[in-house]
């Protein structure tokens, strides 16, 4: 399977979830911020997995009824790109333009609360996503 695959990246969230929430304990900002870590490098592949990052964190979190402030801010950005020439699966892309409906309709059922997190961590992501993947 490809490493940035539609299915390994959402698998990996979704995964995620299930161990740091479930089994961990972890409210969905932390989990959002330890997989945007540990995945750092698949994130920051092209403008496609981290599309497919964000909104697959937005959709897990949602599904909570709670979403971290640096994954819901950054969405628009997320939500409006249709285009991803880097990607030659028109499949993985087809997909992930479905999971961007599915976002847009959880987020306006307008019932999730924004988790706000401190400056410290919205720091670390920011420096996480400006990371160059060699």
């Amino acid at each position: 399977m490809d490493m940035v695959s539609y299915e390994r990246i959402k698998d990996s969230v979704v995964f995620g979830f299930e161990e740091y929430v479930e089994e961990d304990g972890l409210n969905v900002a932390q989990a959002s911020a330890k997989i945007l870590e540990e995945e750092w490098r698949r994130v920051n592949t092209n403008s496609y997995t981290k599309a497919l990052y964000f909104i697959s964190l937005a959709i897990e979190s949602l599904k909570l009824n709670e979403i971290a402030d640096f994954v819901y801010f950054k969405l628009a950005t997320y939500l409006d790109n249709t285009e991803f020439k880097e990607i030659a699966d028109r499949d993985d892309v087809e997909q992930l333009l479905q999971d961007i409906e599915l976002c847009k309709k959880l987020i306006a059922k307008n019932q999730h609360t924004i988790l706000e997190t401190n400056h410290s961590t919205k720091a670390r992501i920011d420096y996480i996503l400006e990371l160059k993947v060699n």
